[in-house]
This record gives structure tokens, sequence and C-alpha cells, in this order.
């Protein structure tokens, strides 16, 4: 029996290095380039599956620790901590993908941005429980208050990763434009009025009619008054819709009259992006699918292999200390 399950983990092993190795080649020969933004949007494939993937590895943690406190057992606390470094990795990866797609499109790596703040805030979370297993010599007190700490770390993981990113407007972020089902509020404005579009400052400074085609005259200042440009999108009054797109300048965003009243004299701006419906292809929404059950499967592949070392750990530091003894 051991011999066949050794013999099927070494099958599985390789199917896996298969797996991620057809998604890693169909991202490019699979996943249709994305208009605007190239192959840069094919990122979106591996930063998605990483986040989520930390996700479940902290609830795997919180899961074994709930249970070390409960029966005691050693290798649960094993299992619980490898889940926790296979979260705290996954989460880097999640960082570090979403910072190349954010510089990609939004012209800058990082700028505290709400998702980017809570996922940093995460990470510090999670090194702090490693630091404290790291200064209890005591086993027993370790294994203890780490559970207990692993337990309350992920109270604070829905909050910092759904719940607190959309508690503020943030354009560093895909919510708005290239999710499905996603919705950007925008910014109403009339002529004369100031208003905030994620992090930029947009001035509506006129109207301007010929025949069904309404012009916006449109000041957009940078983050820090870095830089103002002048854009002019359209909106066609007979059908009721948008019209031409103005480009912003350094980013693959776009503005956009999305409503207008005239009896107010109020228009609707918001961000378009060529990103827009992301799984909208199905070719597109099969490779993540598969990036998704592939990268489980690799958390579950590291989470043995890590929770195995540790147990070894565990019982060559027993037999030296019985050694000296």
């Amino acid at each position: 029996m051991g011999l066949m399950m050794q013999r099927g983990y070494q099958v599985a092993r390789v199917l896996l290095g298969i797996w991620m190795a057809g998604v890693v080649v169909g991202l490019f020969l699979v996943v249709p380039r994305y208009e605007g933004l190239g192959n840069v949007g094919r990122i979106m494939i591996l930063h998605v599956p990483t986040a989520w993937v930390s996700v479940l590895a902290f609830a795997v943690s919180a899961f074994f620790s709930g249970r070390y406190l409960w029966r005691g057992r050693p290798t649960d606390d094993d299992r619980a901590l490898a889940a926790a470094e296979c979260g705290f990795l996954f989460t880097i990866l999640a960082t570090v993908t979403g910072m190349i797609f954010s510089q990609a499109v939004w012209g800058i790596y990082w700028n505290w941005d709400p998702r980017q703040t809570s996922i940093f805030v995460l990470l510090l979370i999670y090194a702090a429980m490693f630091a404290l297993r790291a200064s209890l010599e005591n086993v027993a007190q370790r294994r203890q208050l780490s559970a207990v700490y692993s337990i309350f770390a992920f109270v604070t993981v829905p909050f910092l990763v759904f719940i607190a990113p959309r508690m503020s407007e943030s354009t560093l972020h895909p919510n708005c434009v290239f999710l499905p089902g996603s919705k950007c509020e925008g910014v109403e404005l009339a002529v004369g009025n100031v208003g905030l579009l994620g992090d930029r400052k947009v001035s509506l400074l006129g109207l301007e009619e010929r025949g069904t085609t309404l012009t916006a005259q449109v000041k957009m200042s940078e983050p820090g008054l870095a830089s103002e440009t002048m854009l002019f999108p359209t909106f066609d009054l007979a059908t009721g819709k948008s019209g031409e797109a103005a480009d912003i300048p350094g980013v693959r965003h776009r503005l956009v009259v999305q409503r207008v009243d005239r009896t107010s004299g109020r228009v609707l701006l918001n961000l378009q992006a060529p990103g827009t419906g992301i799984l909208g292809n199905q070719r597109t929404l099969l490779m993540f699918l598969a990036s998704m059950a592939g990268f489980t499967a690799l958390f579950v592949w590291l989470l043995q292999i890590r929770a195995t070392l540790l147990e070894v750990q565990w019982l060559l530091t027993r037999r030296e200390e019985q050694i000296h003894v």
C-alpha cells in the first residue's frame, strides 16, 4: 500500500508539472491579446489565482490551528504553519504580479492604493506570527500561542482582501473596469464643478453641442498635480450612449461621458479600459479556470511537502534531546 501511494504521489507530481507548464504555454498560445493591453493582460490569469490560493491557504492554516487547540496533535500545528507559509508565499506572488500589471496599465508600481495597503497589512500580520514562533523557545507554548494567533489573524483576511479595498474608490486596481459584473460609479459634474475620479482631479470646463453630439471639455490633473491635460469625450444625444472616449496620457484607461442630464446640465464622467470583460472570451475563461485549478493543486502539494519536513525536523529534534539525556 505504501509503495502504491508513493507511486501515486510521483504520478501526481508529474501531472501537476505538466498542467502548470500547459497553463504557462497556454497564456501565450491560447489566451488572445487584450486590446490596448497586449501581452501584459495575460498576467491576470496568474494574479487572480495566486490571490485566491493565498486566502485558501490562510483558511487552511486557521482550520488546522483550531484542530491543534482541540486535539493537541503536533502534526496539526505543522500543517497550520505550512499552510500559513504557503499563504504568505502566494500573497507575495499576488502582490508582485499586481505591481507589474499596475505599472503597465496605470504607469506606477505602488502608491498605497487601498488594495495594495490592505495586502501589505496582511503580510505584516502573518510575518508577525512567524516572528512570534521564532521568539518562543518552549515548544508547547509556541504551538498554542501561534494557533490562537493564526485563528485571529484569519479573521482579518476577509476584511483586508474583500471589504477594506472596496470602502474607497481606487484607480490602481481593476475592480472598476476589468472584472465582469463590477461597477464604476464615476463622478457627476456640472460645468465649473471639480471632482475626483479615483485619485485624479477632473474639472468640467464646458459642454458643446453640435447636432446630436455633445462634447465635454474636461481638464484632468494627475495625482499630486504632477501634470494636467485637456480631454474631450463625446456623448450621442440621439442614442443616449457614450460616443468617442478620450485617451488618458500615460495609462490605458480612457475617459467617457456615461450619462447626460440636460435638465440639470450635469454629466457623468467615468473610466473605461480596453480590458473590460476579461473573462468574456471562452478560451480565456478556460485558461483562467485551469490556472485556478493548477495553483490550488500546487498549494496542496507544497503544503504536504512542507508539513512533512516540519514533522521530520521535530522528530530529529526530539531524538537529539533523548540522546543528550
